[in-house]
């Protein structure tokens, strides 16, 4: 699930404040997105396995399906980075026992970035355990399970609803023929 981001403007300087605010979530490299007059819009979340807090899970960033970046998130399961502003970038997920989890975001403003600050996206990331699948291929949950773009009606930064509930429904499917072939194989 994420929240919206949406866009405030502000003097140059709120935007440097910002800036700055923002530099420790980037976690190092994965700042590597931008330069440094580039608007960048905040994400921050945290990683479940629907229960508990994943500490130590890799966040991945892409842009343009080249890698820029990597982070390791908390010992809350918090992350944070930056992503400036008209790229395509995708964050992956990763831990040891669950299933990687991908989104998708555009970060395309239909605007001139000047003296814009943006509220943080919020991502709360929900974890597949591996074990849940098994006797099925996970390959249909190589597509991203959100794509995030700017939504010019709602102004702000959202996820396409259709998309997410597609990738909802084909998991939910992979489970269940899950729970056909362990019920077969007792």
């Amino acid at each position: 699930m994420t929240r919206a981001a949406t866009p405030f403007s502000h003097v140059r300087s709120a935007l440097v404040a910002l800036l700055l605010l923002s530099a420790p979530l980037c976690g190092g490299s994965a700042c590597a997105q931008s330069g440094p007059d580039d608007v960048l819009l905040p994400i921050t979340g945290r990683i479940t396995d629907g229960e508990h807090k994943l500490e130590g899970c890799e966040v991945i960033t892409y842009r343009d399906n080249e890698r820029v970046g990597s982070i390791t998130t908390d010992k809350s399961g918090r992350f944070g980075l930056g992503l400036a502003l008209n790229s395509s970038f995708s964050i992956e997920f990763r831990r040891a026992g669950f299933v990687p989890k991908r989104v998708q975001i555009d970060t395309h403003f239909p605007k001139a970035p000047d003296d814009l600050v943006f509220e943080p996206l919020v991502m709360d990331i929900g974890m597949l355990a591996e074990a849940k699948y098994n006797g099925v291929s996970t390959d249909e949950l190589d597509f991203p399970f959100a794509r995030i773009r700017y939504d010019e009606r709602a102004g702000m930064f959202a996820q396409d609803p259709e998309w997410t509930m597609g990738m909802q429904r084909t998991n939910g499917a992979l489970l269940l023929m899950a729970g056909r072939v362990e019920k077969r194989e007792r």
